[in-house]
């Protein structure tokens, strides 16, 4: 039997489909797909003992699926889209030096206050806190049912979601609303590109696991917002070095001087990462 062809148009069309839907998973993500697998792998190498077994051997499976919450945004998802989008930032510069509210309905409050459209400005915290909560109860049901596959497999996806965006939390460009440009008083964005660049960094210098894992060891935080807040405000403090480095070609025409910097970035996306799933584990204990 012949294999029906496809014509000319039909395979141009499915080429740029997929073009657009690669492309608006890259464009908008802390790291590409490749910066998160490579730092969601690191953290579950260093998983300590005391944990489940059956979390210690989903490595993989936890890379793999930290990549989703970008998936979400995908344009064939119009209304999760819409939500979904600002889950992966806080721009700090609306809060105006104010500590960041424990809760999301405070913060919507403190916008609404101020007249600022909450998806402007972000809720990364939230989406690190809150999902943290769920693995911590379903970490809470593997301990009083060890054998129920179910609840392992929703540890593992909780688990990979949550590596998204403790991961996002520390890429600078993510805490700020320069995040793709500066302005240069006459509406024009000087180096815009640079977010791409960054996201970018780890997967075209191919970092790999071993590369961020050195020296890693998980801490257990009773109460993991002070470790959410410090990750996004450090990352903050970061932002000028970004520019800096991007005019100095560091991150694509000169790479190496950008290497220590996102290494040391990278690491803390890692680090927050295992900490944050260690606590959810040592934490859900009854």
């Amino acid at each position: 039997m012949r294999t029906p062809r496809l014509s000319v148009a039909v395979l141009i069309s499915g080429l740029l489909t997929m073009a657009l839907i690669l492309a608006a998973k890259q464009s908008c993500s802390a790291w590409w797909n490749g910066g998160h697998n490579v730092c969601t792998l690191a953290a579950a190498s260093k998983l300590p003992a005391d944990m489940p077994d059956f979390f210690r051997r989903a490595g993989a499976e936890l890379a793999e699926i930290s990549g989703e919450p970008d998936n979400w945004k995908n344009p064939i998802a119009p209304h999760l889209r819409a939500s979904e989008q600002p889950e992966h930032y806080l721009d700090l510069e609306y809060l105006e030096g104010q500590p960041i509210p424990q809760n999301r309905a405070d913060l919507l409050k403190y916008y609404f206050a101020k007249h600022i459209e909450p998806s402007k400005s972000g809720f990364l915290p939230y989406a690190i806190q809150e999902g943290y909560e769920r693995l911590k109860v379903a970490f809470r049901e593997c301990r009083g049912q060890p054998e129920a596959k179910a609840f392992q497999y929703c540890a593992i996806v909780y688990a990979g979601w949550l590596a998204h965006y403790c991961e996002d939390a520390a890429m600078p460009l993510h805490t700020t609303k320069d995040y793709d440009g500066k302005p240069d008083g006459t509406g024009t964005l000087q180096q815009k590109g640079i977010h791409s660049k960054i996201d970018g960094y780890p997967e075209s210098q191919g970092f790999t696991p071993e590369m961020l894992n050195q020296g890693l060891a998980a801490e257990h935080a009773a109460d993991v917002w002070p470790l959410i807040t410090k990750a996004i405000t450090t990352a903050n403090s970061h932002v000028q070095r970004c520019y800096d480095l991007d005019a100095q070609g560091g991150f694509d025409k000169d790479p190496e001087k950008g290497k220590e910097f996102i290494l040391e970035r990278a690491r803390a996306a890692t680090k927050l990462t295992l900490d944050i799933w260690y606590s959810a584990w040592a934490n859900s204990a009854p």
